[in-house]
């Protein structure tokens, strides 16, 4: 009897050997697919980086396609370079990797390029009607950034704003594309980023702006004629012997006009006032008995927006 279990029990062992695989199933990788850039811009390189957390990819067999067209494959291959497609399409890119850890696994990232634009300019910078440049903002002064997002990007929009890496939660929010804040008089710059995201958009952008400095410009006026063409922030000539200088100031806050937001001075080379022409930006000048120029100081006073003030020397030449 005991012979007979002991043939029973060896049969049973060797039916269930006989069924084991010859080696073990091999389970598949966890992999992601990553970019540098995070936001790709259209047309522009973009790195594109396969990883596991739990596997060794550095010798794994690796191939990638790009919309199902073969781009790179090697061993170790993880990291590649592709220039993104143009603004609204699509590229979609497959990482495919296997080795003796893992079986055949593989990844997929739609690429998406999501451009956003910012411009800027100094909300309440006064500029000549005839400038055709930027409104610099000036130290204290009011900055307004507005995102234009990529032709093709979807209505439905939200804008996260971030000033010098904090978050502006009140700017922020469902299509407030622009953003308004005063320049912090204890920062030389100022960083703006903003991200733009819905279900079928991703896209950021940043800035650094500077802030600049007021500065005052002075142009002759000839019979109510304003020579702006030829203007200067230092030295005016003149054939006639009286001249009427029109000085425009740039870049200064001006919250309503320039009659109300600033104040105009005028001092000789003694400190002696100056009388003004016919508006308080103008100032009127004969030809001295003593020489052949005339030497003066322009001031320039803001009550809102103190750190703006200055003082300007001039020269007007006799000739």
């Amino acid at each position: 009897m005991k012979k007979a279990l002991a043939i029973i029990s060896a049969i049973i062992v060797v039916f269930f050997l006989g069924t084991l695989p010859s080696h073990a199933q091999l389970g598949t990788a966890d992999l992601s697919i990553t970019t540098i850039p995070i936001n790709p811009v259209p047309l522009k390189n973009v790195q594109i980086r396969l990883q596991s957390y739990g596997f060794d990819l550095s010798q794994a067999s690796i191939s990638w396609t790009s919309n199902g067209v073969p781009i790179s494959s090697g061993i170790g291959d993880t990291t590649i370079t592709v220039v993104a497609p143009a603004d609204g399409k699509i590229a979609t890119i497959t990482a495919t990797a296997s080795s003796t850890d893992f079986a055949a696994t593989y990844a997929t990232l739609l690429l998406r390029p999501a451009s956003v634009d910012l411009l800027w300019e100094g909300a309440d910078s006064y500029v000549p009607p005839f400038y055709k440049g930027r409104a610099l903002p000036s130290v204290n002064g009011v900055i307004r950034v507005v995102a234009i997002p990529a032709i093709s990007a979807p209505r439905g929009i939200t804008y996260t704003w971030s000033e010098n890496g904090s978050v502006d939660q009140n700017a922020s929010g469902y299509e407030k594309t622009g953003f308004l804040f005063h320049n912090d008089t204890l920062s030389n710059t100022e960083d703006i980023s903003v991200d733009a995201s819905s279900s079928l958009f991703d896209g950021s952008n940043e800035i650094t702006i500077v802030p600049g400095s007021p500065k005052v410009v002075g142009y002759l006026n000839t019979d109510s004629y304003i020579d702006y063409a030829n203007g200067s922030s230092s030295i005016l000539n003149t054939t006639d012997s009286g001249a009427i200088i029109h000085f425009e100031p740039y870049f200064f806050s001006v919250p309503n006009n320039i009659s109300n937001d600033l104040t105009f001075s005028y001092t000789d080379s003694g400190g002696s006032n100056l009388v003004t022409g016919n508006s308080q930006n103008e100032l009127r000048l004969s030809h001295p008995t003593d020489g052949s120029q005339s030497q003066f100081n322009v001031g320039i006073n803001t009550v809102t927006y103190t750190l703006q003030n200055l003082k300007q020397a001039f020269t007007l030449n006799f000739n």
